[in-house]
């Protein structure tokens, strides 16, 4: 068991045998979700375990870092009940940035509820920084799919070939230029790190990951891929380059996934939206997708 001091606070990780007690103490003392987080990460090579110890010889407080596909890493903390949970919580993230880099990750990141401040500012003080609010939003499988229109003169939509690697690399970034969804997430990894986490987020099926051509020169892109741990499908990225932006190109793009989705039936589309980008939450919104939830985005640079 190592132990770390952290100002005031020693972070610890847990023997083997504590690692549900630990995990529980991560999601607020809720042994049920460490029960379910366990039955869905068994192995413990993708995940570092931190804790602090409280005067029962049990953990006051302890911090979750999970690899996540394209070198990231998901942080999950306790939520602070008090001062002294503050102060620790802040050692724990400031630890586990320190230590993501064991993962291979580059970056960290954590999903906190808007008016959960506390733990908020726990994190912010922790070293990581708010990239936006993200809107989660949903289209149920049983509403009806929108007709699909003829495509203007010169617009083209098409399966993505996984040999077109580097054309779909070079078309990413043309889509961030200018981007609304969380300006500078990008550029805090490579390209081909978020291509690689695109690739791995979900079953990537043939057929729905699209690309737009206008006048042959590829400048939109739509990937879906399907999510089993929650039976769904999800819209893992969804951009125009700014050559195709306000010409509505981006409302066919939309309508030719919803339709390859549709003929599933009995998988709905998920996606999640920076709140500030007004334009695609009108676009979505115009397709029947509908909020479901809404989380702070953080993120942190790894620790090299």
């Amino acid at each position: 068991m190592d132990h770390f001091a952290q100002g005031s606070f020693e972070v610890f990780t847990p023997p083997a045998a504590r690692r549900s007690d630990a995990i529980a103490a991560v999601f607020g003392g809720s042994l049920a979700r460490a029960a379910r987080y366990i039955d869905q990460s068994p192995r413990k090579d993708g995940e570092l375990l931190f804790a602090v110890a409280d005067s029962w010889g049990g953990f006051s407080n302890a911090a979750l870092l999970t690899r996540s596909p394209g070198r990231t890493a998901m942080l999950a903390v306790t939520a602070p009940r008090c001062t002294s949970d503050d102060e620790s919580g802040v050692a724990l993230v400031r630890h586990a940035i320190a230590a993501a880099h064991q993962l291979d990750a580059r970056l960290v990141q954590s999903l906190v509820e808007p008016e959960h401040d506390r733990t908020l500012q726990m994190l912010l003080r922790g070293g990581m920084r708010s990239i936006g609010i993200l809107a989660y939003l949903e289209k149920s499988a049983g509403r009806r799919p929108v007709p699909l229109r003829p495509l203007p003169a010169g617009v083209t939509i098409r399966a993505w070939d996984p040999q077109e690697r580097l054309m779909l690399e070079g078309l990413l970034e043309e889509t961030y230029v200018d981007s609304l969804d969380c300006p500078g997430l990008a550029r805090m990894r490579t390209t081909q790190e978020i291509l690689d986490g695109h690739l791995n987020s979900g079953i990537v099926h043939p057929g729905w990951w699209n690309v737009l051509e206008l006048d042959g020169r590829p400048c939109g892109v739509s990937l879906a891929s399907e999510i089993p741990s929650v039976q769904c499908m999800e819209l893992v990225y969804f951009g125009l380059a700014p050559s195709a932006r306000g010409h509505g190109l981006g409302g066919h793009l939309l309508d030719f996934t919803c339709s390859n989705v549709g003929r599933l039936g009995e998988l709905s589309l998920a996606l999640a939206c920076d709140e500030k980008n007004v334009p695609a939450l009108r676009l979505y919104e115009s397709r029947g997708f509908l909020p479901r939830l809404r989380r702070t985005a953080l993120v942190a640079l790894a620790s090299t």
